[in-house]
């Protein structure tokens, strides 16, 4: 379940939008202590703009206010805008959550050793994988390599909750992630806890 490893190699994608900066060669990495960039995306306010009725100005309405908001017609979204922001703001709420309970179910059941989502830095084992993440996070970035001394875990992100279902089965599936158990087809992820080197970058 935990491994140890010794100036290991492994595969990383950067990238740089609003909360996270893209790795540079020979950076060192100390993870494990901070709250990574992806847990750290939930102390910002998801918004949205809107045009302010009064003042004719444009104002931030936090996410769910502006639901409610349409809902109650106070607000005439654009064709569209109303399903594809109701989709954003319940994957947000929901990978939340789905991050909040795999974190208890690693201290709880786990006795905290597997590295800690919220904290860790996520590798690859081959430069193949890295690339499909980078694919799947649709964002530009570039493949980095890493020497990694710590520890890590590798768990099946298809075990993740993605969709509504019942707590006891995405508890049982979090549990199953943190065994680290694979699904039909897995797509691994491994949680890294330590001090990392890029040694290479652009790949």
């Amino acid at each position: 379940m935990v491994e140890q490893v010794i100036a290991r190699r492994f595969y990383h994608a950067t990238i740089t939008n609003t909360y996270k900066q893209a790795f540079v060669l020979s950076q060192r990495i100390k993870a494990g202590i901070e709250d990574n960039p992806f847990f750290r995306f939930y102390e910002t306010t998801l918004v949205y703009p809107t045009i302010d009725g009064n003042t004719g100005g444009t104002i931030n309405i936090n996410a769910v206010e502006w639901l409610f908001r349409v809902r109650d017609g106070t607000i005439a979204p654009a064709p569209g805008a109303l399903a594809e922001k109701a989709v954003e703001v319940s994957q947000h709420y929901l990978m939340l959550s789905r991050e909040l309970l795999l974190e208890q179910i690693r201290i709880e059941d786990f006795s905290g050793q597997p590295p800690s989502r919220q904290k860790c830095l996520f590798l690859c084992d081959t430069l193949e994988e890295a690339r499909a993440w980078c694919t799947l996070l649709g964002a530009q970035g570039a493949i980095c390599e890493l020497s990694c001394t710590g520890r890590i875990h590798r768990g099946d992100s298809r075990l993740m909750v993605k969709i509504s279902e019942p707590l006891s089965v995405t508890r049982e599936k979090g549990r199953a992630y943190w065994r680290g158990e694979a699904s039909a087809d897995p797509r691994i992820e491994i949680l890294f806890e330590g001090d990392a080197l890029v040694s290479a970058i652009g790949l």
